[in-house]
């Protein structure tokens, strides 16, 4: 994939859930490489937006591409996720979950636990992991097959302080070769990983930009998002 090609865009995006407008005339162009950072309190729209690019539902309004294309048929083959709440079967072993993404991807499932770090665990039940076991799981599973877009909502939100670091550290590595797309609260977090950001707040992307300039320019990416966006609650680093 060029690093400037055309991978995400949202142009005129609405969508609505009964008299809540999730998503209110988004405009985006995610290009090329690198880590993407989308930030804003909760109710913003950033589940709402990363559930459209991924094809959980139709936009009531507007367009979204993937690839320069439409979504449909989609081309899973080229993304890769994680949501919020990933699903887990009861019972499932950690060897368990690695041979299924195995076998949906087409590859060796010992290269997920490798990846993963957890070739000592495949016997456990994946509900016993750790938040960062875990979490290294869910995205060596999700990049198993090398996807060209990633997309990971909130992937450190139950992480120490230790563990965000190291699932920090391995964004900004995937990101050398896809384009990784992370929905956060956490604003030091996004100044250390992100290559560039977008601010949300009710429904609307209010501005986007590098985090050094922003910060550079503001102070602090808080400042930035205060000064950009408006006044918001906000307790201890994040937004809220």
């Amino acid at each position: 994939m060029s690093k400037a090609a055309e991978v995400l865009v949202f142009e005129g995006v609405h969508k609505r859930f009964g008299d809540v407008d999730a998503l209110a005339g988004v405009d985006l162009v995610l290009e090329g490489r690198g880590v993407f950072g989308i930030l804003g309190p909760n109710g913003a729209g950033k589940t709402t937006l990363l559930d459209l690019a991924l094809g959980f539902g139709d936009a009531d309004r507007g367009t979204v591409r993937l690839f320069g294309g439409a979504l449909t048929p989609y081309p899973r083959a080229r993304v890769g996720a994680v949501l919020q709440r990933e699903f887990v079967m009861d019972g499932i072993t950690v060897g368990e979950y690695a041979e299924l993404f195995g076998a949906i991807y087409g590859v060796a499932y010992a290269s997920i636990l490798r990846k993963a770090a957890l070739e000592p665990r495949s016997k456990t039940e994946l509900s016993r992991l750790s938040g960062g076991e875990a979490a290294r799981l869910f995205v060596a599973a999700a990049t198993a097959h090398g996807p060209d877009l990633v997309l990971l909502d909130e992937p450190t939100a139950a992480l120490d302080p230790q563990n965000k670091e190291r699932m920090g550290d391995e964004l900004r590595a995937l990101g050398e070769r896809a384009l990784v797309v992370v929905t956060t609260h956490d604003l030091e977090e996004a100044t250390r990983i992100c290559d560039r950001v977008a601010f949300m707040a009710f429904g609307q992307v209010r501005a986007t930009g590098e985090p050094k300039a922003l910060v550079e320019r503001w102070g602090t990416l808080r400042d930035a998002f205060f000064g950009l966006v408006g006044k918001t609650l906000t307790r201890g680093g994040e937004i809220e």
